[in-house]
């Protein structure tokens, strides 16, 4: 994947554009799709959208202009990442039953927010960041490494969103269960309020030859 996308970038007879600001300040379906139409390839940071009429109006401004489009989820690069997509595409695991993914961190266990501390108070506020507390945070990392090294997706899913900390209109724990195509079955947590984890990403994949684990 990773290659494929360097090869991409490297045949582009088009500008380039780099979206890395805090989502409200540019992060809409209309500036996306004006920048596609307008001919330019664009790499985005997450959260690409805040909602499915937003994805479905990005999907076609991509599709009716040809255009290259990708959100930055830097850990699939990772080396043993990579390793671990191809143990699993060569079958080494088996038929996948299992898929796990937790993504705990600590920083706020406390309503940092308040403090005038940049990165907490926009991440909270739901003004500026879109609906997506914790889950729209890190949850998008841990579901995009389950689904990339499992080569698996997911079809169905339960989730329990909650705001710990008083005050929190946002989620700062997410725990989700997943169903995914194929009868493989899955588990996403991921919290902002777990003390003791700076950042804890861990994945593990269980077939029915093997498993394996990455943190």
């Amino acid at each position: 994947m990773l290659e494929t996308i360097l090869l991409q970038l490297a045949s582009l007879e088009r500008p380039l554009v780099l979206i890395s600001d805090p989502d409200n300040l540019l992060r809409d379906e209309t500036a996306l799709t004006s920048l596609l139409d307008a001919g330019y390839a664009v790499i985005c940071e997450k959260a690409l959208a805040t909602s499915s009429t937003e994805c479905r109006a990005i999907g076609e401004a991509v599709a009716r202009n040809r255009s290259f489009l990708a959100v930055t989820y830097n850990y699939s690069g990772y080396p043993m990442i990579r390793q671990a997509r191809a143990m699993v595409a060569a079958g080494e695991l088996g038929d996948i039953r299992v898929v796990q993914g937790e993504y705990p961190q600590d920083w706020l266990t406390t309503d940092l927010e308040k403090s005038g501390q940049k990165q907490a108070a926009w991440r909270t506020d739901p003004k500026r960041t879109g609906a997506g507390g914790c889950v729209g945070d890190i949850g998008t990392h841990t579901y995009q490494l389950m689904c990339d090294v499992s080569g698996l997706t997911a079809t169905e899913l339960a989730a329990d969103l909650t705001s710990f900390v008083k005050g929190r209109v946002l989620d700062d724990n997410a725990h989700v269960m997943l169903r995914f195509k194929g009868g493989a079955k899955g588990m996403l947590w991921a919290s902002q309020v777990a003390p003791g984890n700076e950042n804890g990403l861990k994945l593990r994949v269980y077939g029915t030859k093997g498993g394996l684990e990455w943190k």
